[in-house]
């Protein structure tokens, strides 16, 4: 495994119409990609908080499938306590990153993966690797 996907990046095929850069990176690289719990959270939370109807059925069928076939690695201390030191490092230069994007960069750090996203700047703040597919 190499790379670690974003929710921005693995929803990207469920939009109207999604970008066709990106859909191609995830299928050249579907086997060489995982996960980590906070993305599929992130995801799950925001199926959820739809109203029920066609469009969240779809979203809930979709995301079941990814689940059943995507690698997700664990958030457990091999992971937290990289995070712990990471937000330590930024509070001391002044600097803050959002909960989420700190847990999944810990992630990528912890098992020396690329990050790719849509959200380069909080992520190479964190010092991790970034691909962009959207660019």
């Amino acid at each position: 495994m190499t790379y670690l996907v974003d929710a921005n990046v693995l929803s990207e095929p469920t939009r109207p119409v999604p970008d066709p850069r990106v859909v191609e990176w995830l299928t050249a690289h579907e086997r060489e990609f995982v996960v980590d719990s906070i993305v599929l959270g992130e995801m799950f939370a925001g199926i959820l908080t739809l109203p029920r109807g066609r469009k969240r059925t779809q979203l809930e069928r979709w995301f079941a499938t990814v689940v059943q076939h995507v690698e997700c690695l664990a958030w457990d201390a091999q992971t937290g306590l990289p995070w712990a030191r990471l937000i330590a490092d930024l509070r001391t230069k002044g600097q803050t990153m959002p909960l989420l994007d700190g847990m999944i960069a810990a992630t990528a750090l912890a098992n020396n993966l690329t990050v790719v996203t849509r959200n380069v700047r909080d992520f190479r703040k964190a010092g991790v690797k970034v691909l962009d597919p959207f660019q």
